[in-house]
């Protein structure tokens, strides 16, 4: 599948790295015209246009300024990986890895007043902790009052997980409680298993991830990208279809849309380089 480069993801004002640009893009949600996105080493949601490519608006998530300096920035990032939409609704949320402590924090944002609830993930971690080697959430995905969570794999931890929780768990109106509903072996590029970096849903109740080879052995240090493909998962979570993309990015977030000749994706990247900006790019899978 080919991806088409749309534009950098350029911002109205300088982020932490000193740039005026996301360059660790992880999530991507689209609601009406509006293309949310959060990157994982930034404290903002930043807000694009859907038809006017000039930069975005920058609403902030948590309170404070990270470091500038690239590795202290990694140690102190609340690594914002998922951004999913809430039901009926024009608020999004955007959960931290939980790859660490300071990972463990998440936001809830209503696009129309610009409102931010910061809200504590430990409890929802504490309870998937028992659960899975190494926690590395990627994706969320609603399926009516429930959440599904797929965690991301390494070199070390081959297998994609995906988890099972209410949705009033990642809210605090509900005691966090977790289940493994499905495991997924995804194939390997060179020795390097493809692993889950983001997934959303289509109308019919099937699902797409996207998926990188990255040469890596644990959730923390990044490493070569040796491939990434378009995963698409039936409604009982099962592998029915996998499409290499071009050119070989790290895509880290999507959106889709069903259109009379395909689905249409919407996709971010993260460039792991402070200095290089993130884009946005779209692709067409043919029915």
């Amino acid at each position: 599948m080919q991806l088409t480069h749309i534009r950098y993801l350029n911002v109205t004002d300088p982020m932490a790295s000193g740039h005026s640009f996301l360059s660790a893009a992880s999530g991507l949600v689209q609601v009406g015209e509006t293309l949310c996105v959060v990157g994982d080493d930034e404290q903002h949601l930043a807000l694009f246009d859907e038809n006017d490519d000039g930069p975005g608006r920058l609403l902030r998530l948590l309170p404070g300024d990270l470091p500038r300096k690239k590795k202290l920035r990694k140690k102190l990032k609340p690594d914002f990986e998922i951004l999913f939409r809430l039901p009926e609704s024009r608020q999004v949320c955007a959960m931290g890895s939980g790859s660490t402590p300071q990972r463990m924090r998440g936001a809830i944002i209503d696009l129309d007043s610009k409102g931010v609830n910061v809200i504590d993930l430990q409890p929802l971690y504490a309870a998937l902790a028992p659960l899975v080697a190494e926690i590395n959430l990627e994706g969320a995905v609603l399926r009516g009052d429930r959440l599904l969570l797929f965690n991301r794999g390494n070199m070390q931890n081959l297998e994609t997980c995906i988890f099972e929780t209410a949705l009033a768990a990642v809210t605090g109106d509900e005691a966090a409680q977790v289940t493994l509903v499905k495991t997924l072996a995804l194939p390997m590029i060179d020795g390097v298993p493809l692993t889950v970096t983001d997934a959303c849903s289509l109308d019919d109740g099937r699902f797409l991830l996207s998926a990188v080879a990255e040469v890596t052995d644990d959730s923390y240090a990044d490493g070569d990208i040796l491939g990434a493909a378009i995963i698409m998962l039936d409604a009982n979570l099962d592998v029915v279809r996998i499409e290499p993309l071009e050119p070989t990015l790290k895509i880290e977030g999507i959106s889709a849309n069903n259109t009379a000749t395909g689905i249409e994706l919407l996709c971010v990247s993260d460039a792991d380089d402070p200095d290089t900006p993130s884009s946005l790019y779209l692709a067409t899978l043919d029915f």
